[in-house]
């Protein structure tokens, strides 16, 4: 069989992560392993969910939520627990397309949990028979990884590997497993039995054995992201649902605790998330749901909620909050978005953090999360359901965050009035080029205008074998030149993390915001800049200028600024463009003699990006007209009058 040159995960992030880490270990110096050994539970007496049996406990739940689990488990009911075929897939290798082998597993796991949440909510055993049905199809597939995840082009039996898939299948059976396991015996023991088989043999055995997982982040081959929480918290339910060997338990639980750490570890102590909001449930909530996790199974005695970081870690999904359904997304983050009510209420609750805490409640109640089905895993659902009534009893908080800086990301942000959607809103970034889910877009910004996208993050399409490939940043949507950003002599910035930014600075007070950086290092030598001073400033109440001063090594005649917008723009005269958005108009005002500027229309084909911006966007370019070594440039956007 012919092997890939690398994982295509890998080869994305391999050579450019930084490795130097605040080795802050906080789970592993928060209790000895002996500690450990003496209060982590040794069965699942730590589990706070009625159990099926407990037909008081679920019968309480509204009846228009019982009524919906239930109407769901009954159009699972019907599920013909799809085949994954040899050709679904091989289409990631052939094709680059990854849904083709996702969607009929991805049918598989929903309709378990539909069928395990319809059977606890109804108590009758009506689903049970279509829940083995399903146990016994995931079993019996050749692997739980993801096709985008494999090192060959079918999977390999010699060499069984955990991804975000395989441990989410592994907790959901592990699941199914401690609510139905005496339900699944009278029909017969076997399919208990091939649970736990699957799960020694798909989770234990690679999890005990093995420390080179680069998610694990023992290796340091790369910095960790989103994956090392992520499955971690997947692997530690199998285990504490799962593992009856009390020596294997405490090794393994300690082992995860030690992962976990290199994910804080990472981490600058400000908690940005360089992955963006859209991933922060799979990130900082799912560090959050692991803690959680090993706080309940040690009756509190694993407890790290009250570091500052972890804290942050939380803080950061509303600090990058702009109005709902909006949030700052820059890398691989969507413009459009959202949160997980229960995971950030629960979260707030922890750090003792009123507006995270609010935060979940203003999701919640505008969900009708009291009378509806909440979404997630099995697990993540059940929390929720026995939740609910707490979460929207609570305040709710809109977090319109008045302005926030945090260094080590180098992320800003700021509007015209905090508590106020009213006027702009703008956030800049600085950093490198290496990180998780990287564009090459250093000095970039967005702003909106009363909570509405006037200058964009275009965001990433749907993923392809392209996406986390050596061929990623032949994406447009990757490329400077379709940022925020000028294209220096006609080149675009670099990927790396040697592309940086450079003399980056914050300045707030009461009338301004002013973020700069020298953005010129993240530009290749063929770019011949030596330096190039992007600035922001944000006059609150009055308009938002963005400023150039640069000085070139030699100028090609070829230099530009770009700007995307989902706005109708339209050049009324030179020097001024027109931005029409939804409910504002805004003049884009610049020196005609310095600038010329024109309208690009880029059609948008992405089902993905369609579903953020339409069927097109603008790109707007200012090119320089003059071949001076130095120069400066100011563009004012302010409201039309």
């Amino acid at each position: 069989m012919k092997k890939r040159i690398l994982s295509i995960i890998t080869v994305f992030f391999l050579s450019t992560a930084s490795l130097l880490a605040d080795e802050r270990n906080l789970l592993a110096n928060s209790i000895t392993r002996q500690q450990l050994s003496d209060v982590l539970a040794k069965g699942t007496e730590w589990v706070k969910f009625p159990a099926y049996r407990d037909r008081a406990a679920w019968e309480s739940l509204p009846q228009a939520v019982r009524a919906e689990l239930i109407r769901n488990g009954e159009e699972a009911l019907a599920c013909d627990w799809p085949v994954i075929k040899a050709t679904d897939y091989l289409a990631f290798v052939r094709t680059g397309n990854r849904e083709i082998m996702q969607q009929p597993q991805s049918k598989r796991t929903s309709a378990v949990e539909a069928l395990a949440l319809a059977e606890l909510a109804e108590g009758k055993g009506r689903f049970i028979d279509a829940l083995m049905d399903g146990v016994w199809a995931l079993c019996e597939q050749s692997t739980w990884v993801l096709s985008a995840h494999f090192s060959t082009e079918l999977p390999d039996p010699d060499d069984t590997i955990i991804d975000l898939s395989s441990g989410g299948i592994g907790a959901l059976l592990s699941w199914v497993h401690y609510f139905f396991a005496a339900e699944l015996d009278k029909i017969s023991p076997f399919v208990s039995e091939q649970i736990r088989r699957n799960i020694r043999t798909r989770i234990f055995e690679p999890y005990y054995s093995r420390n080179d997982f680069w998610w694990m982040g023992f290796s340091r081959s790369r910095k960790v992201n989103n994956w090392n929480p992520w499955v971690n918290y997947n692997v530690m339910q199998c285990v504490l649902l799962m593992e009856t060997d009390p020596q294997k338990r405490l090794d393994n639980i300690y082992k995860i605790m030690r992962s976990i750490d290199w994910f804080i570890n990472d981490y600058h102590e400000d908690g940005g998330c360089d992955e963006g909001p859209s991933y922060w449930s799979h990130a900082g909530g799912k560090l959050f749901e692991g803690l959680e996790l090993l706080h309940d199974a040690t009756g509190g005695k694993v407890d790290i909620f009250q570091n500052e970081i972890v804290k942050n870690i939380g803080r950061y999904i509303y600090r990058a909050y702009i109005s709902d359904p909006y949030f700052v997304n820059f890398s691989d983050a969507g413009a459009k978005g959202g949160i997980h009510p229960g995971l950030v209420y629960r979260y707030g609750k922890a750090i003792h953090d009123p507006v995270l805490q609010g935060f979940g409640t203003f999701y919640a109640l505008k969900g009708d999360y009291a009378n509806s089905m909440p979404s997630g895993t099995l697990e993540t659902v059940i929390h929720d359901l026995f939740d609910a009534k707490e979460i929207v009893a609570s305040q709710p908080v809109e977090p319109l965050v008045g302005e926030c800086w945090l260094p080590g990301l180098q992320f800003a942000v700021a509007r015209d009035r905090e508590n106020s959607k009213q006027g702009f809103f703008f956030a800049g970034k600085g950093a490198h080029n290496a990180s998780s889910h990287n564009h090459n877009d250093v000095g970039s910004f967005i702003l909106y205008c009363n909570g509405l996208p006037a200058l964009v993050d275009v965001g990433v399409g749907t993923y392809t074998r392209q996406t986390f490939s050596r061929e990623r940043y032949s994406i447009w949507t990757m490329q400077s030149g379709y940022h925020n950003l000028p294209a220096i002599n006609g080149v675009d910035q670099q990927n790396g993390e040697q592309y940086a930014a450079r003399n980056v600075s914050f300045k707030s007070s009461a009338k301004t915001i002013d973020f700069s950086a020298d953005i010129a290092g993240a530009y290749p030598a063929e770019a011949a800049v030596k330096t190039w001073q992007r600035s922001y400033r944000l006059n609150r109440g009055k308009d938002f200028v963005i400023s150039d001063r640069y000085t070139l090594a030699e100028n090609k005649g070829n230099t530009s600024l770009h700007f995307m917008t989902p706005c109708k723009a339209t050049v009324t005269k030179p020097g001024v463009i027109r931005l029409e958005g939804d409910g504002f108009v805004l003049e884009m005002i610049y020196n005609a003699s310095i600038l010329n500027g024109k309208i690009e229309i880029i059609p948008v084909d992405d089902r993905r990006l369609r579903g953020a911006w339409g069927e097109s966007l603008t790109r707007i370019v200012l090119d320089f007209k003059d071949t001076k070594l130095t120069g400066h440039s100011s563009v004012v956007l302010k409201s039309e009058k």
